[in-house]
């Protein structure tokens, strides 16, 4: 009954999505003619029915309407943006088809720009509506969580983002997690009636969270949940891996399943080369006034170069310096050596949140990220990418555990998932973890996300 509504409310916000488009395109002609476009004319009518067609289509390809319940705004924003890049392609095609002389490349220009920005709004306003509905009790999805330590990290998003509107039943798990989740919902053992809790409880969803996924449980919690109706979500590395990493290579006839390590989108790819070439010559040459008054902050500070540089592993081990704006005194490799007792972070990264290290001017620049803006110099000479993994020491890189060496297999970045998650707040391993799940999961969809996270980041000052 419920995925029934979900799909009558996913086929009308479809039909929204038209509506705003014909009006959009309504708009762009009223702005650029002085007047509207007469209907009986034989252009409008091909365009407006091409525009229901092309919205409709485009809005379900996309799935702008269907309402995921953890989906960020940056995700609906990306959404918007490649409807409207998408669908005025699209119709500029249909214009050049039909032979539309009467169209103009500005109508076009003037429609993509109306539907992106009318699309935006209604988007995040009706998300922003049922997000804070979530968040006060309304609308919410009752879950058992059957996990091991794995599910540590996703209880904890779980806890913390109220908006999704997901309430825990019941958590079947570990130990460990009952010592760290036991006050949000009660724990189960691991014989418990699974079938038993799903016929008796107001349950919509069972979601699977174990590292070394056990097949007969999966195929049994499977079936359950097929007979009463309940949603099954399961999570795994591996999962994510063989979604997007894998392809039939044929050595002769013989078909193999190949799995690869890195993005294998070249298309993709390049694209995100262009953009950081772009967006980095964008930000070095519209933010060139404001390097120059953070180099004068930096010395009036303190004694010392402006800039500071350190050798970092990038892409497959390969060794380059990072540069930065120097935000600690000139001596802080020596101090580091007297500060480890204090480091605040496990494994073999440094991390201390009062560092007496770092200046006055420092604090600042860290704390709003501007510190990392040399680094776009990085990007230009194509050592780092605008999003990626951080590049790490040489040092830190031979403490590595085998695992965790993948992380280099693509080009380190300025931001990445950690720097707006947490980062000191986050340990070591499961930051390591973050990395490998931004590889394995790689789009340019994904880098908008963080990109937007990132630019959120830097306005609350959230940085350390």
């Amino acid at each position: 009954m419920l995925r029934e509504k979900a799909k009558v409310v996913n086929r009308l916000l479809a039909i929204v999505d038209v509506v705003i488009a014909l009006a959009s395109f309504n708009l762009a002609v009223l702005i650029d003619r002085g007047q509207l476009m007469p209907l009986q004319n034989k252009d409008s009518i091909i365009l407006h029915f091409v525009i229901v067609a092309l919205w409709y289509i485009l809005a379900r390809t996309f799935r702008l309407n269907q309402l995921y319940r953890s989906r960020p705004y940056s995700a609906v924003l990306f959404g918007c943006l490649s409807l409207a890049v998408a669908g005025t392609a699209f119709l500029g095609v249909s214009v050049w088809a039909f032979n539309l002389h009467t169209m103009g490349l500005r109508i076009l220009l003037y429609f993509g720009a109306i539907d992106l920005v009318l699309t935006s709004a209604f988007k995040l306003l009706n998300y922003s509506f049922l997000k804070r509905a979530r968040a006060k009790g309304f609308n919410t999805s009752n879950v058992v969580v059957i996990g091991d330590s794995s599910a540590r990290s996703f209880l904890r998003q779980m806890v913390k983002m109220k908006e999704w509107g997901y309430r825990v039943s019941a958590i079947i798990g570990t130990e460990d997690l009952e010592q760290e989740f036991g006050s949000i919902a009660p724990f189960l053992p691991a014989n418990t009636d699974v079938e038993a809790l799903l016929r008796n409880k107001t349950i919509d969803e069972l979601i699977y969270c174990k590292e070394g996924a056990d097949q007969t449980e999966i195929e049994f919690l499977l079936s359950i949940t097929s007979e009463v109706g309940v949603v099954f979500r399961m999570y795994s590395s591996f999962f994510n891996m063989l979604t997007n990493k894998t392809h039939l290579h044929y050595f002769g006839t013989t078909p193999m399943l190949t799995i690869s390590n890195t993005p294998l989108n070249y298309l993709e790819l390049r694209i995100k080369d262009v953009f950081d070439f772009l967006f980095s010559t964008f930000v070095v040459i519209l933010l060139s006034p404001v390097f120059i008054l953070l180099a004068l902050a930096i010395k009036i500070d303190s004694r010392g170069p402006v800039f500071f540089s350190q050798k970092r592993v990038g892409l497959r081990g390969r060794r380059f310096y990072v540069y930065k704006f120097r935000t600690m005194v000139t001596n802080a490799e020596e101090l580091k050596k007297k500060l480890m007792e204090q480091n605040e972070m496990d494994g073999p990264v440094f991390k201390m949140t009062n560092d007496p290290r770092i200046t006055k001017v420092g604090r600042f620049l860290r704390k709003t990220s501007l510190d990392e803006l040399p680094q776009f110099f990085n990007v230009l000479t194509g050592d780092m990418s605008v999003v990626g993994p951080r590049p790490p020491l040489p040092d830190e890189v031979k403490q590595y555990e085998s695992w965790q060496l993948r992380r280099l297999s693509m080009k380190p970045g300025i931001t990445c998932i950690w720097q707006v998650s947490g980062r000191n707040n986050i340990p070591f391993d499961e930051w390591m973890k973050m990395d490998l799940q931004y590889i394995d999961n790689w789009s340019l969809k994904l880098d908008f996300v963080i990109f937007l996270k990132t630019i959120r980041t830097m306005v609350r000052g959230d940085g350390k």
